[in-house]
């Protein structure tokens, strides 16, 4: 029987789906993982769920942000001590990177395509969004080189998750090894 949550917060729920929603895809992956299976799992109904979400894709999409958030606020909490040099963003960019936050490293093919097909395309490409995350962590860094475009290093980061998302077609044996080397590649670029 769900639980009733009147008395727990709304953000606590919809924090609950979202966990539950990403150890379940990890799982059995997106077309496995059932709208009704997040809901029991986070001891809610079916149809609560759909107070929060309109739909799996933009539940999916929402756990995209919630992970974000946590990376950012990671990112905040290593800002205690003033701005990052190189190495301290090199070994948080190593963290997240190799980090299991991302949950495109448990959707196959299909199931972007579905993404893909469901999602808007500001949900893929967000310009606005962009330019206020990567100028955010650059005038968080100390030592940026003037010559650093945002929109390079915007690119150069979902690259990483690109290869990320690839990288059942890559040398395994060595895949942490290539991130290491294409992190190096973005400090290179962004530093003085």
């Amino acid at each position: 029987m769900p639980r009733v949550f009147e008395n727990i917060g709304r953000d606590k729920v919809r924090e609950q789906l979202l966990e539950q929603g990403f150890e379940l895809i990890k799982q059995h992956g997106l077309k496995k993982t059932s709208v009704s299976d997040i809901a029991k799992n986070s001891g809610i109904g079916t149809g609560t769920f759909y107070n929060f979400f309109s739909s799996k894709e933009e539940f999916v999409y929402q756990i995209v942000m919630y992970k974000r958030n946590i990376i950012k606020e990671h990112f905040n909490n290593l800002m205690q001590n003033g701005k990052l040099d190189k190495e301290a963003f090199r070994n948080y960019l190593l963290e997240i990177y190799l980090s299991d936050h991302n949950i495109f490293d448990y959707i196959n093919d299909s199931e972007i395509a579905i993404l893909n097909a469901r999602w808007p395309e500001e949900y893929w490409k967000n310009s606005t969004n962009d330019a206020y995350t990567t100028e955010w962590i650059l005038s968080h860094l100390e030592g940026v080189s003037p010559n650093c475009d945002w929109k390079v290093f915007a690119n150069l980061c979902k690259s990483i998750s690109l290869i990320r998302y690839g990288q059942t077609r890559l040398h395994q044996d060595k895949f942490q090894e290539t991130l290491e080397v294409y992190i190096d590649a973005i400090i290179r670029y962004v530093f003085v």
